[in-house]
């Protein structure tokens, strides 16, 4: 009959713990961790930054280049610049075309950048993961992203010597090297800032900034080859 009692008496308290204890772990949980992660800003929609035909005229200077870099620089036409052969305008580039719009689609481990020029994309993967130990040379490079609190940075590496920085002729080689900063201002407005390191070309990393401001319209189609006819106006102006 004690045995009876005393099993009866505990079970108040076998109750209250059952529900009381996921509330003490959770509160465990916090107090060990700190405050819950804030979600990063979203960044999805469709942008537009100033058309930037110059970098150097952003920057307030020209970078300073290396012998290599300066001599290239000096013999530059833009008759050669890739777009005229309708080539992929790679990742900084297309974020300074300002005439042409581009749409972020963010995900939790993915950003991905849809260009209206030249109809082409760019991934950032924001999952974690580090650059391959052996990246392939391509248009846009290898990008991967992670969040400061209000700002994406972006780490691009491997891209080919393929795309010019600007319309003036600025190059660069396959040593070139991107980080980015997209930090999100307010609903509407990003300062993006892109500092570009490469040894080949510069002798030493250099940076511009430039707004963001969201666009009320939608990427369009555009196909640079359909009905081309302007490469056959364009002449040298520099031998």
């Amino acid at each position: 009959m004690r045995a009876i009692r005393r099993s009866r008496s505990r079970a108040p308290i076998v109750c209250a713990a059952y529900f009381v204890l996921p509330f003490l772990i959770a509160c465990g949980t916090r107090a060990a961790s700190g405050n819950p992660q804030a979600a990063p800003p979203d960044l999805n929609g469709v942008w537009s930054a100033p058309f930037t035909p110059d970098i150097s005229k952003v920057l307030g200077h020209q970078p300073t280049f290396t012998a290599y870099g300066a001599a290239r620089f000096a013999k530059e036409d833009e008759v050669d610049d890739p777009l005229t052969q309708c080539l992929p305008i790679g990742p900084a580039r297309g974020i300074q075309a300002g005439i042409m719009p581009f749409q972020i689609v963010q995900t939790p481990s993915v950003l991905t950048i849809l260009f209206e020029n030249q109809h082409t994309f760019r991934i950032i993967h924001t999952d974690g993961r580090s650059h391959p130990k052996d990246v392939d040379a391509t248009w846009f490079g290898d990008s991967i992203g992670k969040w400061e609190g209000d700002t994406l940075v972006v780490d691009t590496v491997g891209l080919n010597d393929r795309t010019w920085l600007d319309t003036a002729g600025h190059e660069h080689s396959d040593q070139l090297h991107l980080v980015e900063r997209f930090q999100k201002m307010d609903n509407n407005n990003i300062k993006w800032t892109v500092t570009f390191e490469d040894p080949k070309f510069f002798t030493e990393p250099w940076s511009i900034t430039l707004p963001i401001a969201r666009q009320n319209t939608e990427i369009m189609s555009y196909s640079c080859e359909e009905n081309e006819k302007d490469r056959v106006h364009l002449r040298r102006t520099k031998k």
